[in-house]
């Protein structure tokens, strides 16, 4: 029986592989483990359908965070329909893009130097072109015109991060591309919040854009266990995870003045 079972699997490894693009997929979702023992494409493929846990898991880790890439590039969209159906920034804090812009590109430029799967940030490259959206827009829409000065600084700032992040940083020293991000997000989404606290209502931001941002950090958090098992950037995305709940909770909090801000927008 145990011989006969063994040829069926081989039979339906064999199967599977011949189908166009099913090894080269299999090798991407099985083949960067911890654990080749128990979890390679050869040993999954042979599993199929009924998949062991590790194999199993690998599959969802990669699966969702095919899924948060795919999301994320919708995820400030709401946003920017907001603020071009109103034609105005208000709401919207530009020292939260700035640092946000920030954030997401540590998280892509940490990915790419330690050569991580594109799949566990992905996410971010997608997040830091729509921010760059945001940003433009902020200036163009803002209430009282941004200065040149503040434009010039913070894109030779940005410019100047990029440069010495990927071609002078130390190896030694990359995990504070992490490890910095912390108070950067903080001071970033923290400006949002309190932003949203002193003029009691939410403005343009878009409850689609917050929701998706607290479940994809939930999310990521399992993923980063799964994929990376990196410390320093879990405990990033739990960060993100507390920031994001605090900001969806301001959003029904201030759900009443919001809605007459809408209406005293549309009426002017």
């Amino acid at each position: 029986k145990n011989c006969d079972s063994q040829i069926n699997k081989t039979i339906t490894m064999v199967n599977l592989a011949s189908i166009p693009l099913v090894l080269p997929l299999a090798k991407w979702v099985w083949e960067a483990t911890d654990n080749p023992e128990e979890v390679s494409p050869d040993i999954c493929l042979s599993e199929v359908p009924f998949l062991s846990s590790g194999c199993f898991s690998a599959l969802l880790a990669k699966a969702l965070g095919v899924a948060i890439i795919l999301g994320s590039c919708v995820n400030k969209v709401p946003l920017i329909m907001n603020m071009q159906k109103s034609k105005s920034a208000d709401g919207i804090s530009r020292n939260s893009l700035y640092g946000e812009a920030l954030v997401y590109a540590s998280c892509v430029f940490y990915g790419l130097l330690h050569e991580y799967p594109f799949s566990s940030y992905g996410e971010n490259a997608s997040l830091l072109i729509q921010n760059f959206v945001l940003i433009a827009m902020a200036w163009d829409l803002s209430a009282t015109p941004v200065s040149i000065q503040e434009k010039v600084v913070s894109s030779g700032g940005f410019v100047a991060f990029s440069i010495f992040v990927m071609y002078l940083l130390p190896e030694n020293l990359r995990y504070l591309l992490m490890s910095g991000t912390w108070p950067v997000m903080i001071y970033a989404r923290g400006s949002q919040i309190l932003e949203t606290f002193q003029v009691k209502h939410t403005g343009n931001l878009s409850i689609v854009t917050t929701s998706m941002n607290l479940v994809g950090s939930l999310i990521r958090v399992g993923t980063t266990v799964q994929e990376t098992g990196d410390a320093v950037i879990l405990a990033g995305y739990i960060l993100s995870f507390l920031l994001s709940f605090a900001m969806f909770v301001q959003y029904f909090l201030y759900l009443k003045n919001t809605q007459e801000f809408a209406e005293k927008s549309k009426k002017d």
